[in-house]
């Protein structure tokens, strides 16, 4: 199976919802939206080029409801944030809302003026929302060995099928977030006398400043991977690279592939609807962590082999199993047979 490489491939107290009249309006007037992507610029080189575009596309959601009910987005009145919050409670999750506020507050303090969530007022109708739908987050279905194996089985014989299965096993070895997993290059993969091997993650969410972690890669992970290599003639650049029939990018995918690559090979594996609905691109972090837990691993090495800073993301990963473990599993554990409760 022989690839071709193709260099012009593309890269890669609560406010109410009512409208009040234009004439009530106390703010100054709403700067023209080039003003504020200009002062998002700032940011360039200082956060990633994904960041950015939350902070764009998040601001740009708040301003285009602020202009159909002609408000200030621009500076920002604490009760059009207020009223903000309760808009978007009604249909999206605390968490994102969160997100929202934080651009609303990065583009104010970029442009000048101060953070508009600072207001008490805001705080309290954040607050109530909290309150009221908590502020727990759903979490991805953990892609185990068990699941990761079913879906690597699944996936096609062709080039795209050996670039699949390798970006699966590398991606649970690594724990590697998405964007960690298509920045992934080949001149950064050592090998071990055993078969087996490393790999530089050179960046990270939690490593801005690009520091760097060495990731495990199982003898099997390491096969698949040069399968894959040895088919495209990839020898350094970008490991996981678009492929068109035998045409192979030169860039590497989008953050967002990865998660449809895992629910394409789920759906051919004939996993249930919602399974594939529950598995992101998360998933394989997720099912790796546990895994480890499953398997006694402690939980220091389990945050060294996915290069967590704190404890805390870990240990809602795993809390199922905890709570398996836990007094009351144990006692009842101890007293099976004795009595019943």
């Amino acid at each position: 199976m022989h690839a071709q490489l193709d260099t012009t491939a593309p890269q890669n107290a609560t406010f109410l919802e009512k409208e009040p009249p234009a004439t009530s309006l106390s703010a100054p007037p709403n700067m023209v939206p080039e003003t504020w992507d200009k002062a998002l610029l700032k940011l360039s080189g200082a956060y990633s080029d994904n960041t950015l575009r939350a902070y764009a596309s998040d601001f740009r959601i708040f301003q285009d409801w602020c202009l159909q009910r002609d408000l200030s987005f621009v500076p920002a009145e604490p009760e059009t944030l207020g009223r903000f919050i309760e808009n978007q409670a009604k249909v999206h999750k605390p968490s994102t809302v969160c997100r929202r506020l934080d651009a609303i507050n990065r583009v104010h303090k970029l442009c000048g003026f101060g953070v508009p969530t600072d207001d008490e007022d805001v705080r309290l109708t954040l607050r109530r929302m909290q309150r009221r739908q908590g502020r727990r987050q759903k979490q991805a279905l953990g892609m185990t060995a068990h699941l990761r194996d079913r879906l690597i089985d699944a996936a096609s014989k062709d080039l795209r099928g050996l670039r699949n299965r390798a970006l699966l096993s590398v991606g649970y070895d690594t724990l590697c977030r998405s964007a960690e997993l298509v920045a992934l290059r080949a001149e950064d993969i050592q090998m071990n006398p055993d078969g087996s091997g490393l790999i530089l993650v050179r960046k990270a969410k939690n490593d801005p400043f690009a520091d760097g972690r060495l990731a495990y890669l199982s003898s099997r992970t390491r096969m698949l991977l040069d399968r894959w290599l040895t088919a495209t003639g990839i020898l350094d650049g970008w490991i996981f690279r678009g492929v068109w029939g035998k045409t192979i990018s030169t860039a590497p995918i989008q953050t967002r592939h990865v998660g449809r690559i895992i629910k394409q090979l789920a759906t051919m594996a004939r996993l249930d609807h919602d399974k594939v609905e529950a598995l992101s691109s998360h998933s394989m972090r997720v099912g790796a962590a546990q895994d480890m837990a499953a398997a006694g691993i402690e939980l220091a090495l389990i945050m060294h082999a996915g290069g967590w800073k704190s404890p805390t993301i870990v240990m809602r990963y795993i809390e199922h199993l905890e709570a398996a473990r836990s007094g009351m599993a144990r006692m009842y554990e101890m007293n099976r047979g004795a009595r019943k409760f």
